[in-house]
């Protein structure tokens, strides 16, 4: 099957943006302070108190009316997982709206936001997105003394 396959089954995403706040309200998101890519802080360890991220998943036809489940992790530079069994998990199903075109994928958008995320040293942090545990992206950046 190939990529744009309306039979394919897999979950995809769209984009992945981090930023200061989110909101997804009627289908739509709320992008405040968006598209960084670097934090700095004062000392280390840090606990940033507040981020978020957007981003919108393509589900396939086929795949509407199956529960689904996404995660995040954040990782370090060295694929250690900093939020260990406090990774996110949000499990959603979609179904076919009336009026959209038999075949057609179908768009999810999701707002998450995270308190008090923890960045025990400077460096490269990930966080990781996956959907039925498989990894569809890594929304990458920095962090750095001020």
């Amino acid at each position: 099957m190939g990529v744009d396959d309306p039979l394919r089954r897999e979950p995809s995403i769209e984009f992945a943006i981090l930023a200061d706040a989110v909101q997804a309200v009627a289908g739509k998101l709320f992008i405040l302070g968006g598209g960084w890519d670097t934090l700095f802080v004062g000392s280390f360890p840090a606990q940033h108190h507040s981020l978020g991220i957007a981003l919108r998943l393509r589900v396939p036809w086929a795949a509407a009316g199956e529960q689904l489940t996404l995660t995040i992790d954040l990782e370090d530079e060295d694929g250690a997982s900093i939020l260990g069994n406090k990774k996110l998990r949000h499990s959603f199903v979609t179904h076919h709206p009336k009026g959209l075109s038999e075949g057609s994928d179908l768009g999810v958008v999701r707002a998450f936001t995270f308190n008090n995320v923890p960045m025990p040293a400077p460096g490269s942090y990930s966080f990781v997105i996956a959907v039925e545990d498989r990894e569809l992206h890594r929304l990458r950046f920095f962090a750095r003394p001020r």
